[in-house]
């Protein structure tokens, strides 16, 4: 699983999940992996699958609300 921020690419290793701690954290399948960014405040937005020349990939959407500036 791989992790795309929307902006220039960063050496694989520092597109790593991390918990609270900094410690690089593991999954064992995706939605073992959307269950934890759940955890962390983030909610599925949207899934969408492409297909090319017979691989497929899955694709997820989150997000998270940010607090209104008060």
């Amino acid at each position: 699983m791989s992790i795309d921020y929307g902006q220039q690419q960063k050496p694989l290793s520092e597109n790593l999940f991390r918990d609270p701690a900094g410690q690089t954290v593991e999954f064992n399948s995706a939605v073992d992996a959307l269950n934890w960014l759940n955890a962390q405040g983030w909610e599925l937005a949207s899934t969408f699958f492409l297909v090319d020349d017979g691989d497929s990939a899955a694709y997820y959407v989150l997000r998270r609300r940010l607090p209104k500036a008060g």
